[in-house]
Formats: structure tokens, sequence, C-alpha cells
């Protein structure tokens, strides 16, 4: 089998506005490539952003790497991805964009290979990847906005725990710390202690608020706290965890298995949220998978959009244990999954689940 071409979509698909500490989102920036094959097997893959500049990823890969991988062997990925990197070095220069540029190519490329492998063998990925069930719990963030008040926000929390819900996530880093703490308060006395409650910081706390916080929040029995400081910044963290007795949970913004494994060995991280997406592909997550059991570290990965990869993915490793779920790009994936009574059901998935509907194509390509 060879590859025989490639073709990239860029689309801007309008949701629900909301806020946390460090963006207001609108619409979803989502790439998706196409690879074809003279099996006439075509393999999807994808990547994202909450704003706009996907459109540079789009160029650098059409123009310097696509007409690179005509002729090589899908199913020989470290092939591709040696091939990927003698293409154009600016995209993993790591002064210019190896974070940026070359990791959002590398794993929206990654994802369309394994996709035709699932293909090739008529099966899903959890089960190419032998998983261990064909359901995952999954957990709620939509409704934990910071745009939303106390109130609306409190209601929705005991919405989502009769609907079945087993654990719920809230976005914390107002401008008035207190203003979080009263939040969460609210929420905790109304779901009571039966349903695990976790926070989100989305980066924007320092060393010291982060602290202060956190010893404040203590009391309401949080599962964890993600994103508390700076992703870049693992002694704050070790240091951090030092203080607390929540969990630090972390990884939305870590590119490379390296940096997991540094804030591994620093004991910096309790909960590890690897996003295929932002990691380079299947391929590194499962690495980073791997990584996280021999510490003895579980998985929960940031998911906004990507419910029927991440749900695949965790099924299929033995420290996987939640799914984010946001309803977001439902209806634009071929092979959605939505939570029932507080799981996402895989048996209804294709390939790696990440093809995206002809409708959608259609209706948000960017022209």
């Amino acid at each position: 089998m060879k590859i025989t071409g490639s073709e990239t979509f860029l689309l801007n698909i309008p949701v629900s506005r909301i806020n946390d500490s460090q963006y207001t989102v609108d619409s979803i920036n989502l790439l998706v490539l196409k690879i074809s094959t003279d099996a006439g097997i075509e393999g999807y893959g994808y990547n994202w952003h909450t704003s706009e500049g996907l459109d540079i990823v789009k160029k650098m890969f059409d123009e310097y790497v696509g007409p690179r991988l005509n002729g090589i062997d899908p199913l020989m990925r470290m092939n591709v991805e040696r091939s990927l990197m003698e293409a154009h070095n600016f995209g993993w220069d790591p002064r210019l964009g190896y974070n940026g540029i070359g990791v959002y190519i590398t794993s929206l490329v990654d994802i369309a290979l394994w996709d035709i492998l699932c293909k090739v063998n008529d099966m899903p990925l959890y089960k190419v990847l032998g998983a261990g069930s064909d359901q995952v719990e999954a957990y709620n963030t939509d409704g934990g906005w910071l745009s939303w008040p106390k109130e609306d926000l409190i209601k929705n929390a005991v919405r989502l725990k009769n609907s079945g819900y087993k654990s719920i996530k809230l976005k914390v880093g107002s401008r008035n710390p207190m203003d979080d703490y009263e939040r969460v308060k609210g929420v905790r006395e109304a779901i009571g202690y039966d349903m695990k409650l976790m926070i989100d910081a989305n980066t924007k706390w320092d060393l010291e608020t982060a602290i202060y916080m956190s010893r404040k929040l203590e009391k309401f029995d949080i599962y964890w706290l993600e994103e508390p400081l700076n992703p870049d910044d693992i002694a704050g963290h070790a240091e951090l965890r030092k203080r607390t007795t929540i969990p630090i949970a972390l990884g939305e913004s870590i590119t490379n298995l390296y940096s997991f494994r540094d804030y591994m060995v620093s004991r910096a991280v309790d909960i590890v949220q690897v996003d295929v997406t932002k990691v380079g592909g299947i391929t590194e997550w499962l690495k980073v998978a791997s990584l996280s059991e021999a510490f003895g570290l579980n998985l929960y990965p940031h998911t906004n959009i990507q419910q029927p990869l991440h749900g695949q993915l965790v099924a299929s490793v033995p420290n996987g244990k939640m799914v984010e779920h946001v309803d977001w790009l439902t209806d634009v994936w071929k092979y959605p999954v939505k939570p029932e009574n507080g799981y996402f059901r895989l048996n209804t998935i294709t390939g790696a689940g990440s093809e995206v509907t002809e409708k959608a194509l259609e209706k948000f390509l960017v022209k």
C-alpha cells in the first residue's frame, strides 16, 4: 500500500460562547487531513484550536509536507515520521515552533495513519489496541464556565448529577479568588459529597495564589486541581504539590514525552491529561500512557472535542480512567459518541473516530 495524495480542509465551527480564566471562545478552528492510498482506503486526521491561526499549519502542510508523503507505505509510521522531519526543518526547529507548527502537523498526520491501519483491519482503534472495555466513564465540563453566574452553575451541576454523571469540573481563576471559593462552595453543597468535583485554573494562578486557594478549597474534597500554574514551571508545581492535599492535574499544555517525564521525575503531577492533538498524535500519546503507568499515574486526557478518539485510547490502556465531555462538535464527527448515564459507548465507532461528516465539510469550510 502506498500514499497517493493528501488534502486538508480548514473549518470554522461556531459554538456557544464561553469563558475560562484565559480565553473567550465562540468558535472552533478545525483542520482536517485526508490521506488517500492506492488501496482505496482513506485515513482522516485532525487538529484544532479555539482561536484562528491553523491556516498557517495548513499552508505549511500543503506546500512543504504533504507532497513528501506520496509513495510511502502508510503502515510504516516511523518512516513517515522521518519524512516529516526531513520535509522542512522550519516546523521542527525548537527556536521557531517544534511545540507549535511541528507538533500540530505531526499530530494530524499520525492520527490519519492510525485511521488507515484500523480500516485495513476493519476494526475500531480500541480493538486494534486490545481494549479492556467498549465503554468509558465521562466527566462533564460543559457548564463549569466562569462566564456562568453562580446560580446557573449550581443548577447545572444538580442537573448533571441527576442525568447520571458521577464527576464534573468547574473553571476557577476569577479576578477575585474569593469568587472562586464561593462558586466551588455553592456547587459542592448542592451536589453533596458523593460526586467527584474537579477545578481548572487554566494556568492562571501564581504559586502564592495557588497555595492559598488550594488550602482554602481542600475542605470541599476536590478530586483534582488542574493547570494551576504556567505549564513550563515544573519546580512550582512540585512545590505546590508538597503544600496541598489536592492532587495536581496537567498535560493539555505539554507537547512532548520528555516534558512529561520531567514532571513525573520531579514528583510535580498526580493526574496526567495528555492530549493526542497536542503531543504529536496517537503514537506519542501511547508512549506517555506507558510512562505514566510506570510512575503509577492515571490518565484523564484533556478532551474538549475529541471524545471519539480519546474515549478509545482511554479504554485501551490500563491506567486510562475518564474522558472529558464538552458538547461542542458532537454533530461534526461521522462516528460521534454521546454520554449515556455518565458513560461513552464506543461500539458505534469506525477507525480512529477521526472522520468528519460531508455535511460539516460543506457547512463550515473556510473558503
